[in-house]
């Protein structure tokens, strides 16, 4: 295990976060290697986790609450009892993140602690319970988080810093400093290489996880969604493309950038001015990279924008409406979007109490799956 504590130093365009000195430390009966740079990312395989399993069977969604977080059976679309976190006081709506571990046994969730300021909160899928919370340093929104491959290490972004967290130990490193006014409001990781994508207002930073450092910011001119979910950034599975949604000139609609990763330079936008005022909030890459699905938080629909036709998006797709008398007839607010395994389709995640199931294909949609209360963004996991 390489420990996670690291200083930040600022160097010209790029800042970067090494230590003096790394040591491999045993654990489960062997030494975790210790990477190039001695990284505070260091992604050695937790030990396994004893006892049956509590979770449910095949493929979960939970989906992120102010004080709870919701398993929902992505097969047979079934909300589970809510996971109550231990946190003091309510968060605001979206200043919260949640990631699930490669193998499925654990979630992360950034959000803020009345007493302790921002928190990291394990969560044991097996056992189906929130574990303490984890204090971590930096000011501001907690809006995402991601778990490094191999599940050892997470990454949260708390205000304009990344914070690594040892898994395993809790130990937390000294934070990445992206510069002020830098509020970092999504990230995404790049699944072949070891570069993360950390969104801002106005650009993004790439992240190299393996030295410990972030590049020159690439801007983009948009703003970030009012929502601030955690998914307005996606990379495609090949890695070569990284997709960004916000408002942007030159009338401030909703805009899609493309960036290409061999060059780090962002690629001609696609917009929706066409379908009147949008608000894009987040996004899901189909795992071919032949099109994307686009929420709007401004309006109730899916924008399935084809990659071989970008530059002219499809008309988009209403979500179904709303039965009267329920808490949220009358209004629509979708904050994310993910795919789910196999055949299960994408879920979005709306009017801040339920999930929708949505098959691409046909662009068809199932009955709304009522959540914890003031949900706003969702990852999916694997059976432990």
């Amino acid at each position: 295990m390489v420990r996670p504590a690291m200083a930040a130093r600022p160097r010209s365009v790029r800042n970067r976060i090494t230590s003096s000195r790394c040591r491999g430390a045993a654990l489960g009966g062997a030494v975790a290697a210790v990477l190039s740079g001695c990284s505070a990312f260091a992604s050695p395989q937790p030990g396994p986790v004893p006892g049956a399993s509590l979770a449910p069977a095949g493929a979960v969604g939970y989906v992120v609450c102010p004080t709870a977080v919701t398993p929902v059976e992505l097969a047979t679309h079934t909300a589970e009892a809510p996971i109550p976190l231990p946190i003091s006081g309510t968060p605001a709506l979206g200043n919260f993140a949640i990631a699930a571990s490669p193998d499925g046994r654990w979630a992360y969730v950034v959000t803020s602690d009345a007493q302790v300021q921002n928190v990291v909160v394990p969560i044991d899928l097996t056992a189906q319970r929130a574990e303490p919370p984890i204090a971590i340093p930096g000011q501001g929104g907690t809006h995402a988080i991601v778990v490094l491959a191999g599940g050892r290490s997470v990454l949260a972004a708390s205000g304009s810093t990344i914070v690594p967290v040892d898994a395993v130990t809790r130990q937390v490193g000294r934070p990445l400093q992206l510069g002020p006014g830098n509020t970092i409001v999504g990230m995404a990781l790049d699944p072949r290489s070891t570069t993360l994508y950390a969104l801002v207002a106005g650009g993004v930073f790439p992240v190299d996880t393996a030295r410990g450092s972030a590049g020159a910011e690439i801007p983009t001119g948009l703003s970030v969604s009012s929502v601030y979910s955690p998914h307005g950034i996606a990379v495609t599975a090949d890695g070569s493309t990284v997709y960004v949604v916000g408002q942007g000139p030159p009338s401030f609609g909703g805009r899609v950038l493309p960036i290409a990763t061999a060059t780090g330079s962002a690629r001609a936008a696609t917009g929706f001015d066409a379908f009147g005022i949008a608000d894009p909030a987040a996004l899901a890459v189909i795992p071919d990279g032949t099109s994307l699905l686009v929420v709007d938080s401004a309006n109730n629909w899916v924008n399935p924008v084809v990659v071989a036709t970008f530059a002219t998006p499809p008309q988009p797709v209403r979500l179904p409406e709303q039965p009267s008398g329920t808490s949220s007839s009358g209004t629509r607010h979708p904050t994310d979007i993910v795919l789910g395994p196999g055949p299960t389709g994408a879920f979005i995640v709306d009017d801040f109490d339920s999930v929708i199931p949505y098959r691409p294909g046909p662009q068809t949609f199932g009955r709304p799956i009522p959540v914890c209360p003031g949900a706003s963004s969702m990852t999916v996991a694997s059976a432990p």
